[in-house]
């Protein structure tokens, strides 16, 4: 490695903007700055910026115009769908179904549901395969459920859940009940048509492909009937008011566009390298324990070097210009152990060796070997001290 050579491989927390992405946001900011509302020349071409990114977005989730609405990221996108449908004071007594495994932007969300009447029903996890349990899943749907809330692939071990398979048994049950999934970890690397997928609500963050913090959208695959959290003057048809962010939306759609014309070359990519990396890992580092699953995303790696902390060997790794994370980059301060992890019945120190390597496409070191060495030293080195 050269002295100023480094390796970001934490892009499950954040992506580097593609550099038109960055051009675009300077078009918007200088040239097309007008308010999308306005009736003059430079609100309409502001206007026509915000509805051709919509229109790419319909287009991938295969969906109408009407069923994509501009946010600043995926945790508004998760607290509209699942807050949106629930009014208060309560009427009747309603239920909403979710798993262990979310993102905090959705557990904290019905964690607020709860203290206002919301029944909240957690699914068990299969531990040997980290994903839903259907027939427990199906057991709990009742007339009272109103939603089930499963993300797509977990940010921290890259485990797809079969939506499909959730959403035939929750409409079995209950066909009136919506399907939401968070879909950030997912959109870029998944083919996500809802339609086919039978998810009714999908929350995506722009900054999880290339696009910018600040970001995101919700994606409606039929026409549903949300309460606004952010009300003055309605825009995004009355969901979801104040002056859309014309440079993020625009970059956003730009991103998505480019993301989805290139999905298929960029998942092969992804998984060649995982596999080299992989096995060039086990051959120099045996003892490593790598999360093994079958249904999962080439793009997250989690793993663990016995009796070196997680922390401690990510800090190692930093110093060598390699950046990794420990898990979810919004838990990073919390000393708590994971509840991903722990939900999938890891031991406790093993949750405390983990750290999680996230894969981009376009951010790849050339070589795989280069990595191997510098991870293989770091180990050594503090093996030493242990």
């Amino acid at each position: 490695m050269t002295k100023n050579q480094s390796y970001y491989l934490d892009n499950a927390a954040t992506t580097r903007p593609f550099e038109k992405v960055v051009e675009q946001v300077e078009f918007c900011l200088v040239e097309d700055f007008g308010n999308p509302s306005s009736v003059h020349l430079p609100g309409v071409r502001a206007k026509r910026l915000v509805e051709e990114s919509r229109g790419i977005l319909a287009g991938i989730f295969g969906v109408p115009l009407e069923g994509v609405f501009f946010l600043s990221g995926g945790t508004e996108s998760d607290n509209l769908a699942i807050k949106g449908l629930f009014e208060f004071p309560l009427s009747e007594e309603v239920e909403l179904i979710t798993t262990p495994l979310e993102h905090s932007a959705v557990l904290r969300t019905t964690d607020w549901l709860k203290a206002r009447g919301v029944k909240i029903r957690m699914v068990r996890i299969d531990p040997s395969t980290a994903r839903v349990d259907l027939d427990h899943l199906e057991s709990l749907v009742g007339p009272k459920t109103r939603l089930v809330s499963v993300h797509h692939v977990n940010s921290e071990t890259g485990i797809i859940q079969d939506l499909s398979a959730i959403s035939r048994r929750v409409k079995k049950k209950n066909p009136s009940c919506l399907f939401h999934s968070d879909g950030v970890q997912a959109f870029g690397k998944l083919e996500v048509n809802l339609k086919l997928l039978g998810v009714d609500l999908y929350s995506i963050s722009g900054h999880k492909f290339h696009a910018v913090k600040g970001s995101g959208a919700l994606i409606m695959g039929k026409k549903i009937k949300l309460n606004a959290m952010i009300h003055g003057g309605a825009q995004e048809r009355g969901l979801r008011s104040g002056t859309e962010s014309v440079p993020l939306i625009s970059a956003m759609g730009m991103a998505a566009k480019k993301i989805y014309g290139e999905l298929e070359t960029n998942f092969e990519k992804v998984e060649r390298f995982e596999q080299e990396l992989l096995n060039l890992l086990k051959r120099s580092l045996p003892e490593l324990k790598i999360l093994v699953m079958e249904e999962k995303l080439p793009h997250i790696i989690s793993l663990a070097y016995p009796m070196i902390p997680g922390e401690v060997l990510l800090h190692h790794l930093a110093q060598k210009g390699v950046y990794v994370s420990t898990g979810s980059a919004c838990h990073a301060s919390d000393k708590k152990l994971s509840q991903t992890l722990t939900t999938l019945r890891f031991p406790t120190q093993r949750i405390k060796e983990t750290i999680r390597i996230s894969l981009d496409p376009y951010e790849l070191p050339e070589r795989a070997a280069a990595l191997v060495d510098i991870f293989s030293e770091v180990v050594l080195e503090l093996k030493r001290l242990v």
